[in-house]
């Protein structure tokens, strides 16, 4: 009797804790729950490689522990106090404070952990994909004037993404602006896999010995090397988030707001030859990068779409904080007639 009372106070907690489980689940942002992910990922990894005595890694190690505890402590008072007006706000600059964070600091843990580099095999994807390596083919059409355009445009790459953020963030309906900071998130998060796990310099440095000539340039090329110097050097290659964070930025808006969208694509376009005639990425990384970015626009929407439909099955309201009943219903085909959210399709 004693052992069957047992088994059944064991089986009420387990329910209790899965429900408790569920529930805290349900609450949380997915963007949030896929940084909390990778960080923890992050500190895992350079834990588990400290014995390899990688140069940097402690130091990467406390960054990586205090990026997680920050960035956990923000989601835990934002589901604290999930309907202050300040959570609109916090999410998104926590969020992306993060997620530039990590540019530098897991390309660094990739080269430092790894007991390899991916440039070899990347270069030679690149020659066998196209029959030539473009790492030599372009040497001809790196002149000065080009290098310095180039450079412009690699540069303006930063204020572009700090623009598309703001305006993505900030001026957008509630349920859209959700699904335009998940896939954000996941196109970075899946791009510093890459960084992690395939670590490489990129050709300007597995090349170097190799080029007829060092790229030469005026003062916008001098801006982007001593930026890039600044930050570390040469690491997080494969794929190129150039591409990826550029691309999504201008695929989201052409289905949201095509005018701005189509104000993009010039520049989007400039910064595929950029990051080539830099010398900074294989024709690979930008391959998958732009499949990354192409993945992850519908996949950001149909995640939030299904945490929405899963919050109110049960019985929340379908978004976080004080914008939570902006959505009355969510019907089954996720038509955008319905809610103000995008359809999955």
């Amino acid at each position: 009797m004693d052992f069957a009372i047992l088994i059944r106070s064991h089986a009420k907690l387990a329910t209790a804790m899965q429900k408790y489980i569920s529930q805290r689940f349900l609450r949380s942002h997915p963007s949030d729950r896929v940084i909390l992910g990778l960080l923890a990922l992050a500190v895992v990894v350079n834990a588990g490689r400290l014995p390899a005595g990688g140069e940097g890694l402690w130091e990467l190690l406390a960054v990586h522990v205090a990026l997680l505890l920050g960035f956990g402590a923000c989601v835990v008072a934002m589901l604290r106090w999930e309907q202050a007006r300040w959570v609109r706000w916090l999410r998104p600059t926590a969020t992306v404070l993060v997620v530039f964070s990590l540019y530098t600091s897991l390309g660094k843990l990739g080269v430092a952990a790894m007991p390899y580099l991916a440039d070899g095999a990347l270069s030679r994807f690149d020659t066998w994909a196209l029959g030539f390596n473009p790492a030599f083919a372009l040497e001809p059409f790196q002149t000065p004037g080009r290098v310095e355009f180039f450079s412009f445009i690699y540069g303006a790459f930063i204020p572009f993404i700090n623009l598309s953020l703001i305006l993505g963030c900030l001026s957008r309906p509630s349920g859209e602006r959700d699904q335009f900071l998940t896939g954000w998130v996941l196109t970075y998060a899946i791009s510093y896999l890459g960084y992690l796990f395939v670590p490489a310099h990129g050709p300007v440095v597995y090349h170097a010995a190799d080029y007829g000539a060092a790229l030469t340039g005026g003062m916008f090329y001098e801006i982007v090397v001593r930026g890039n110097e600044l930050s570390g050097g040469l690491q997080g290659v494969f794929p190129s988030l150039h591409v990826g964070g550029s691309v999504y930025l201008c695929l989201f808006d052409l289905k949201t707001n095509r005018l701005r969208g189509l104000s993009y694509l010039p520049i989007v376009l400039l910064i595929y030859g950029a990051t080539l005639i830099l010398r900074y990425h294989y024709v690979v990384d930008l391959a998958v990068g732009t499949v990354l970015a192409l993945s992850c626009v519908p996949l950001g929407r149909r995640v939030v779409v299904n945490w929405m439909r899963r919050r109110q099955a049960a019985g929340l309201p379908a978004l976080l904080g004080s914008e939570g009943d902006a959505l009355p219903s969510i019907l089954a085909t996720g038509s955008p007639g319905s809610a103000p959210v995008l359809s999955t399709d």
